[in-house]
């Protein structure tokens, strides 16, 4: 199947409206998802918004009823209050009237400390009188408390659900509902039913939404509107908490439509954005196909020529000013340039490479041929007839790689023992001064393809340059790997380079080819790299001012390197 799509013309304004919707697609996705997410999260958060403020409005109602009920413990225990019910039947009629105006000044004080109380009043029982802001008679203010003697409250020991109000009770003296004895007088507070609907009614910042306080047995219930039928309450978000120390219960009806109701108009929104965005980019895709499609088509054929060997175009069939035909003209220079590195540089540098491979064997031959013909006349001036059949076997086999073999890369194993060959005959030049360290020539690497003369050179260099001015000359090759480099290292002990000549060398081998006069090192520098690229070349260096070493180092190929592991293992 994917094979037979991949194969399957398909036009180009269908492949830019398909990359453009598929690229669409993921934002889509991640826009719906994020949508969700934050409907879903405001949703929360509206929903603990509102479970929080109603917890605010339960806590301050509870801190109200607790600073109330103190308030009623205080009054209680109020010495003036008590010094009027225990000295009432020795008192003259002008102190009771005193100390029952006193009395009341204090009841109307406690009444006016809180918004929600609407009276107070104290019974004595021992007297059977009420003293009152309002001069209410016992049998009013106290017939319902007296109604539940010995039955248990089902709230808590003082406050009281009466006709749908609210009452708290206080004895004195002060006591639990497990104590007995006998109260001195009862006071009473009642809530105000209109107060606590305005307290309830300034948390309905909704509307059609009501707060309702009651009780939890259903003996008390209050509502800052009209209630709420069952029918509607399964379109209403309800919040419940518990007011502390009361066993009120504070619970919250809002419409879902109005609480959510801004949030889901978004839905619509997004759902109009994605199919904006879909029209706007096919509309885009098609102006993009129209605007690229007739220049495309007038590349691809300049590239058919091309490809056909013909690099000389000639028409500009783009007429537009525009950045195509910036493009088709640089591809119109291309052409011809790459027409002219074809024909002229590319055959120039292969010309050159030769010329100056024949520049450097023309600079060996005259002086070593030289040397060959003295150490021959030597050996037969000595009559030693063993060691010129071996001079002249290595001679011949030098002439020989240096003059047959026109191929511009050998194997390094014939250039490895093209090296050989010429230290066995620098051995006869020495008269047995000379030591020769050789490394051998890992298997691995022997068939590995470099250009011709790169190390017999280099030891020609030591000879001529290091060797001939100390009395034990000592020459080393030593072949290793180094990353992914296979290193032909080649260290004399002759008396070395100044400072300023090894760093003058190094800027030489360093510099643009253009600027250089073509020597021994220099050239085969150069053609190291030509050959491998910047990472490959010589690396001069020298310990302590004495011997020279130069590291010859040959990037290893993708398959030496594996053929290489799998001999090691």
């Amino acid at each position: 199947m994917l094979t037979a799509l991949k194969n399957h013309y398909f036009p180009l304004r269908v492949k830019i409206i398909a990359l453009f919707l598929f690229l669409l697609l993921p934002l889509i996705i991640v826009g719906s998802t994020i949508y969700q997410y934050g409907y879903h999260t405001i949703r929360r958060e509206i929903t603990d918004s509102s479970s929080a403020q109603l917890a605010l409005y339960a806590g301050f109602f509870s801190d109200e009823i607790t600073r109330i009920q103190f308030s009623c413990y205080r009054l209680a225990s109020n010495p003036d209050i008590n010094y009027l019910i225990n000295a009432y039947p020795v008192m003259t009629d002008y102190e009771r009237s005193q100390y029952i105006l006193r009395t009341a000044q204090l009841l109307s004080t406690l009444q006016n400390s809180s918004q929600f109380l609407e009276s107070a009043a104290i019974y004595i029982p021992s007297l059977n009188k009420t003293i009152s802001v309002n001069d209410s008679e016992p049998g009013i203010l106290f017939s319902e408390y007296f109604s539940r003697q010995g039955k248990p409250d089902e709230i808590n020991s003082h406050l009281f659900f009466e006709q749908n109000q609210l009452c708290l009770y206080t004895h004195s003296p002060i006591r639990f509902p497990a104590e007995n004895e006998e109260e001195l007088f009862l006071l009473k507070i009642t809530f105000s039913n209109d107060s606590l609907s305005e307290f309830l009614r300034n948390y309905t910042s909704f509307p059609d939404s009501c707060t309702i306080l009651s009780s939890g047995e259903g003996s008390f219930r209050l509502s800052s509107g009209p209630a709420v039928s069952e029918e509607n309450s399964a379109e209403m978000v309800i919040t419940s908490i518990d007011v502390e120390n009361t066993g009120l219960i504070l619970t919250s009806h809002v419409p879902t439509r109005q609480i959510f109701g801004e949030i889901k108009s978004y839905r619509m929104f997004w759902v109009a954005y994605i199919a904006l965005s879909v029209l706007i980019i096919s509309l885009f895709s098609l102006a993009l196909w129209h605007f690229i499609n007739r220049p495309v088509k007038y590349l691809l054929r300049a590239i058919w020529e091309i490809e056909a060997g013909r690099y000389q175009l000639t028409d500009m069939p783009i007429t537009g000013n525009d950045e195509f035909r910036i493009l088709y003209q640089s591809f119109h220079k291309m052409a011809h340039n790459l027409d002219n590195l074809i024909h002229q540089v590319y055959e120039q540098k292969i010309l050159t490479q030769r010329a100056e491979l024949k520049q450097l064997q023309s600079q060996i031959n005259p002086h070593f041929l030289y040397n060959s013909f003295f150490n021959i006349y030597r050996l037969a001036k000595d009559e030693d007839c063993e060691n010129i059949v071996l001079f002249s076997k290595y001679l011949g086999n030098y002439y020989q790689y240096i003059t047959r073999n026109a191929a511009s890369e050998v194997p390094l194993s014939a250039e490895y023992e093209h090296a050989v060959n010429y230290c066995s005959i620098q051995k006869f030049r020495f008269d047995g001064r000379l030591e020769i360290r050789l490394s051998p020539l890992p298997e691995a690497f022997r068939s590995l393809k470099v250009p011709r003369m790169i190390i017999q050179p280099i030891l020609e260099n030591a000879f001529e340059h290091g060797l001939n001015q100390v009395p034990s000359p000592s020459l080393c090759l030593n072949i290793f790997q180094e990353d992914d480099a296979l290193i032909l290292s080649v260290e004399n002990n002759g008396p070395g380079l100044s400072e300023t000549l090894l760093t003058e060398l190094k800027e030489k081998l360093e510099a643009p080819e253009s600027t250089l006069e073509t020597t021994a090192l220099i050239n085969i520098h150069r053609r190291l790299r030509m050959t491998y690229g910047k990472t490959a070349g010589l690396y001069l260096s020298q310990k302590d001012g004495y011997g020279l070493t130069v590291n010859i180092r040959i990037p290893i190929p993708p398959q030496e390197t594996e053929m290489k592991g799998a001999n090691d293992v």
